[in-house]
């Protein structure tokens, strides 16, 4: 599943990250790398950003690049 379709409040963890690579680089420096926890903190209207969580680190994602992150549901 796609990082930009998680609802608020759930928890995922990071199967890939997206093939670009200024954006692979900009996620992997904030420890978003594949097998990292992942939690959607607000959405934005539709089509708008995402509030999300990893580890310490808040940080806001635009839901087109979000659509190049595939995650699971993360391990309880």
């Amino acid at each position: 599943m796609l990082l930009s379709s998680i609802h608020e409040g759930q928890r995922v963890q990071v199967e890939s990250l997206p093939e670009q690579p200024v954006l692979m680089r900009r996620l992997q420096a904030m420890g978003v790398r594949p097998g990292a926890e992942i939690e959607v903190l607000r959405r934005g209207r539709p089509g708008g950003i995402l509030h999300l969580a990893c580890g310490f680190l808040e940080f806001m994602l635009r839901v087109e690049h979000a659509d190049q992150l595939s995650v699971r549901p993360a391990q309880v």
